[in-house]
């Protein structure tokens, strides 16, 4: 039953308020541009293009290395292009996991104490049910999640990644980008063995968060 994802059933007024609530959010606090996707001007061509350019500049970003001549005399200089190495993460069940604890701390970027305070009545407190034919299930509260078909879902997972995209990108050599829930990490290094101590690195860091 876990690849069956049910169909949300949000309230059609509770959609509207959270249109109006987002477009002031917008104001207050707008996603890094290396995140994609649910947003005006992000769309998957923006992404691979920046995808691309990363990788053709560091084809055509040369470093100078000293190597032993023929002759084996003396040492030439010689010019290589940077390795550049592509890892891409796809998250299991990204939105719906996310921590509301996490995410309620992480509300404390967003200015004004009674936007926060909406924000996090909002989020938590929530309950679902399902249906199946007539047949009803009893009420659990939802612990974890944003919540499904709604309006501020993407917002508040951009909200929810934007440490770890801060986190990855402060790496020398790497660049992150996330489009929804698929992550794409750029490094850059002198050779392929240069990348993997940062590839590693980074793997580490993902398992965890992902804890």
């Amino acid at each position: 039953m876990e690849s069956y994802r049910p169909i949300s059933l949000p309230s059609i007024v509770g959609k509207v308020a959270e249109k109006m609530a987002l477009r002031r959010l917008l104001w207050l606090w707008t996603p890094r541009p290396h995140q994609y996707a649910c947003r005006s001007m992000r769309t998957t061509t923006m992404q691979l293009a920046h995808l691309i350019h990363e990788v053709e500049h560091n084809r055509n970003h040369y470093f100078q290395v000293n190597l032993p001549k023929k002759s084996g005399i003396g040492n030439q200089l010689h010019y290589r292009p940077h390795r550049t190495l592509l890892v891409l993460v796809d998250f299991s069940k990204a939105f719906d996991s996310i921590d509301h604890r996490v995410l309620s701390r992480l509300l404390a970027n967003i200015p004004g104490v009674n936007c926060r305070r909406w924000l996090r009545n909002f989020l938590c407190g929530r309950y679902a049910k399902t249906r199946v034919g007539n047949r009803n299930s009893d009420r659990r509260p939802t612990l974890r999640g944003a919540p499904q078909g709604s309006v501020l879902g993407p917002y508040l997972f951009s909200l929810y990644v934007h440490p770890l995209l801060n986190l990855l990108n402060s790496f020398a050599g790497v660049t992150a980008d996330m489009y929804a829930d698929d992550l794409s990490i750029v490094i850059n290094g002198h050779s392929r063995e240069d990348t993997i101590p940062a590839v590693n690195t980074i793997l580490e860091k993902l398992h965890a968060r992902g804890q």
